[in-house]
């Protein structure tokens, strides 16, 4: 009869409707729940075509060049479910890409995210992970295009990200120059202090708890500190003004910690380096917990991974310009060291010595 569906599809409907996992639903029906996540996206003039198609087209602003960045989070290395909301876990995943782009001087565009799931996974948790990521997106009029699912033993999310820089002023860890001052924004040691409070927490058999629909809040009670491990803030505006304002010199973000970038700097533009221990910015928050912890808060500023910090190199007028023009924005941003000749990487520590500086950081092997 008209308008009643025959049964065989009306049991597949009803199947589908009040499905749990995404081996329930199958490949198509999640490709297909993920299609709605483009009604979210943002307008945004240079995606021509998203989700739907065989592939994405992107046009270019006129003079632009293409900057294109790609990370993946694989489940038991980058990150934990015990602690980690699926919705944080998809802000973070696109947090990771945008400070990519940023960190380039560039203006992020279009994303694609290949999923690797495990059958068990529940259509819940996909849809609290796209909320994330598009929450992050939306911000950034970045428009999520497409991609690819698998199954997989182990969850693991691969973000590709592609965008656009002014190929006459773009930031590169080749850039920075001798008599450049050393600039970065935000605080540091803070990730590392939330994930290790988060690591406290779980031992303590307080698990973390998922956060609703919005996912407007995570409920730890030290959550300040939590934020920034699993919510970090990409510094695409502050690159963008900078991009806009100065001839970029140096640039990198943090991602595997302060200590590690300043040598990625260093070997690559080939110059020294010196910072000045005492002008490193060190949240009040994050020294606590390292007490209470019993760590070192400056070793969580040096070495503690996934800041998402902008690093970057300018003459020195242009710096106190820059550092004025990025606080007026509201975010924090220090002058901490200066750039020599030479190929070393110095600290001159809090007893006014100069000392070597440790290249360490994350690393995979």
């Amino acid at each position: 009869m008209p308008g009643i569906l025959p049964l065989k599809r009306l049991k597949c409907w009803k199947r589908c409707s009040v499905a749990n996992k995404i081996s329930e639903i199958g490949e198509f029906g999640l490709i297909d729940r993920i299609k709605k996540t483009a009604e979210k996206n943002p307008k945004n003039s240079r995606v021509l075509l998203g989700i739907g198609d065989d592939a994405a087209l992107l046009k270019l602003s006129p003079g632009k060049i293409c900057a294109a960045t790609t990370d993946t989070m694989v489940e038991g290395v980058h990150f934990d479910l015990r602690y980690t909301p699926f919705f944080d876990l998809g802000y973070k995943a696109m947090a990771s890409n945008l400070s990519d782009i940023a960190a380039m001087g560039g203006n992020p565009l279009l994303a694609l995210i290949t999923l690797s799931l495990p059958a068990k996974t529940s259509v819940k948790q996909i849809d609290q992970l796209y909320a994330g990521m598009q929450a992050l997106a939306k911000k950034h009029r970045v428009v999520i295009a497409g991609g690819d699912t698998v199954k997989s033993r182990e969850l693991s999310i691969t973000l590709a990200l592609l965008g656009e820089c002014d190929p006459k002023n773009t930031g590169l860890r080749s850039g920075a120059r001798p008599g450049d001052a050393v600039l970065v924004t935000g605080d540091l040691g803070g990730s590392q202090a939330g994930l290790d409070l988060l690591k406290t927490t779980l031992r303590q058999g307080v698990r973390h708890t998922q956060p609703g629909s919005s996912g407007q809040e995570i409920r730890n009670p030290k959550s300040k500190l939590a934020r920034k491990h699993l919510r970090p803030e990409p510094r695409v505006a502050e690159a963008k003004l900078l991009a806009s304002r100065f001839k970029l010199h140096g640039m990198i973000d943090i991602s595997d910690g302060l200590a590690s970038e300043l040598h990625h700097l260093s070997k690559v533009s080939k110059v020294g380096i010196i910072i000045d221990q005492k002008a490193l910015p060190v949240a009040a928050q994050t020294i606590v917990i390292a007490k209470m912890l019993e760590r070192d808060p400056q070793k969580y500023c040096l070495y503690g991974g996934e800041e998402y910090e902008l690093l970057f190199t300018l003459p020195p007028r242009e710096a106190l310009k820059a550092r004025a023009l990025i606080h007026k924005q509201g975010t924090a941003c220090s002058i901490i060291g200066q750039v020599v000749k030479g190929s070393r990487v110095s600290i001159i520590a809090q007893n006014g010595k100069r000392e070597k500086l440790t290249n360490r950081g994350y690393t995979h092997f």
